[in-house]
C-alpha cells in the first residue's frame, strides 16, 4: 500500500482524473456505437464490452470474497501456520507475476517464436544468478562503499552498488543462452531473453518483498518493479543486439548500454531509498512512466527489424491489451483476498480501496501503452519520436542477414 504524501496524492489525483476522463470518453464511445449500430443484438456481444465486463467482474468477485467469506481476523490461529501460508502464497504470487509478463513478452516474438524450454532455462538462471548480488554487495560494503544517507554518496551507491551490480547479474543468463544454445538469432530475441532473465531476478526479489510486507507489496511489484527490471535489462539486451549486428563502435554500444541501464536503475531506486530524495519520491514514478515508453519503443523497433519479417504477420494489439488488463486486475484483487486471509476483512477492504486508487489507472495505462505496436514500415506514433532520438537506429534486415552468414 503506497504511503502517499500531499504531493504524491496530488499526482495520483491528476492521474485518476485523467483515468476518469478516459473512462467517460469510453462510455461516450459506447453510447455512440449503440445508437449507430443497426444490428442491436450484435452490440451486446461479449467481444464488444470485454474490457469493462471482465474488470468489473474481477472487482465484484474480489470485494464479495472479502466481504462475505472472510472473518474480521486472520484465518490462522498460530504463527507457524500463518508463516508457512505467507511464504508459499508469496512464492505463488511472485511466480504468477513473472509468468504473466513472460507470456506477454513471448507473445511479441511473432516471426520465430522461442521455445518455452529456452525461456524456462533463462528464467531459472535469472533466479540463480540473483544470489550473486550478496557476495558482490558484501565485497563493496567491506571496502567501505555503503549507504550513509548522504545525498551524493547514496546517489553513486544506487548507480554502482545497486544498478551496476544487479544489471550485471541479470546479464549473465542472456550471455549464457547466447553462447550455449544458439537461439538468439533476431533482434527481438535479445530483448526477450533479457526480460525473462530480469523476471527470474524479480521472482526471487518479489518473494522477499511480498512475504515481508504481509502481501501489501504485491501490486507495486507486479505493476512497477517487475516492469522496471525488464526495462533496464532490455536496454542492455538492445545494446548487445546493436554491438552484434553493427560493423563499427561495438564496444561503444555494449558498454554504453550497460552504463545507461545501470544509471536508469540507480536513478529509479535513489528517490525511493535516500532519506532526502524520498521527500520527492514521486520522481521515481514519473521516471518509471517515461521508462515504460522507452521499453515499448525498443520492443517495437526490434520487432520491425526482424530477419524473419513478414508483412502478412501482425500483432493482435487488442488481444494483448485484454490479456494485460485482465490478468493485472486479477493480481490486484488476489492481493486484497490474501491481505484479508492474513489480517482480516476490514484491513483487506481498506487495503483494496487504497490499491484501486493507487494502481487502477496504472493497469489501464500499461495495458494500452503496451499494445500499440506498428510492425510495418510506417512512422511510429508521435509520442514515440523523442525516444527514437535516444535509442540508436536498429540494424537493417540486410545487415542482420550478413551477420548471420558470417
Amino acid at each position: 500500500m503506497l504511503n502517499i504524501d500531499p504531493m504524491g496524492n496530488l499526482i495520483f489525483i491528476i492521474f485518476n482524473l485523467i483515468g476518469g476522463y478516459l473512462l467517460f470518453k469510453f462510455f461516450q464511445f459506447k453510447f455512440v456505437q449503440f445508437t449507430t449500430e443497426v444490428d442491436k443484438p450484435e452490440f451486446w456481444k461479449f467481444e464488444k464490452h470485454k474490457y469493462i465486463l471482465s474488470v468489473s467482474a474481477m472487482v465484484i468477485l474480489g470485494l464479495s470474497a472479502i466481504k462475505f467469506f472472510l472473518p474480521n481476523t486472520s484465518l490462522f490461529t498460530t504463527n507457524n501456520a500463518l508463516s508457512d501460508f505467507q511464504l508459499w502464497a508469496s512464492i505463488a504470487m511472485s511466480f504468477s507475476i513473472s509468468a504473466i509478463w513472460a507470456y506477454y513478452v513471448r507473445s511479441l516474438d511473432i516471426y520465430e517464436r522461442e521455445r518455452w524450454v529456452n525461456i524456462l532455462i533463462v528464467f531459472i538462471l535469472g533466479c540463480l544468478t540473483t544470489f550473486l548480488v550478496f557476495p558482490i554487495s558484501g565485497f563493496l560494503n567491506e571496502a567501505g562503499f555503503v549507504m550513509t544517507g548522504a545525498f551524493i554518496n547514496d546517489f553513486f551507491y544506487c548507480f554502482i552498488g545497486i544498478g551496476m551490480v544487479e544489471e550485471f547479474v541479470k546479464l549473465i543468463p542472456l550471455l549464457i543462452i547466447m553462447r550455449f544454445r544458439k537461439v538468439v538469432n533476431e533482434p527481438f530475441d535479445f530483448i526477450l531473453y533479457a526480460s525473462v532473465s530480469a523476471l527470474g531476478f524479480a521472482f526471487i526479489e518479489n518473494v522477499l518483498y511480498i512475504n515481508r510486507s504481509d502481501f501489501e507489496a504485491i501490486n507495486g511489484r507486479s505493476l512497477m518493479a517487475g516492469v522496471a527490471h525488464m526495462t533496464f535489462s532490455s536496454v542492455i539486451g538492445y545494446s548487445i543486439m546493436l554491438s552484434t549486428f553493427k560493423k563499427s563502435r561495438k564496444l561503444y554500444y555494449l558498454f554504453g548500454g550497460f552504463i545507461l541501464a545501470s544509471a536508469m536503475h540507480g536513478f529509479y531506486d535513489f528517490w525511493l531509498i535516500n532519506p532526502t530524495a524520498q521527500q520527492v519520491y514521486e520522481l521515481s514514478f514519473i521516471f518509471y512512466l517515461a521508462s515504460v515508453h522507452f521499453w515499448f519503443t525498443m520492443k517495437n523497433k526490434a520487432i520491425r527489424s526482424s530477419y524473419f519479417h513478414d508483412s502478412r504477420v501482425e500483432i493482435d494489439n487488442d488481444k494483448l491489451r485484454y490479456y494485460l488488463i485482465l490478468w493485472l486486475t486479477i493480481i490486484l484483487m488476489s492481493s486484497g483476498v490474501l491481505v484479508g486471509i492474513h489480517s482480516g476483512r476490514d484491513v483487506a477492504y481498506q487495503f483494496l480501496m487504497s490499491e484501486l486508487y493507487s494502481y487502477g489507472f496504472l493497469i489501464y495505462y500499461l495495458g494500452f501503452s503496451f499494445s500499440k505496436f506498428t510492425i510495418n514500415e510506417r512512422v511510429q506514433a508521435i509520442c514515440q519520436v523523442p525516444f527514437d532520438v535516444v535509442i540508436p537506429k536498429e540494424p537493417s534486415r540486410e545487415t542482420i542477414a550478413k551477420a548471420r552468414e558470417n
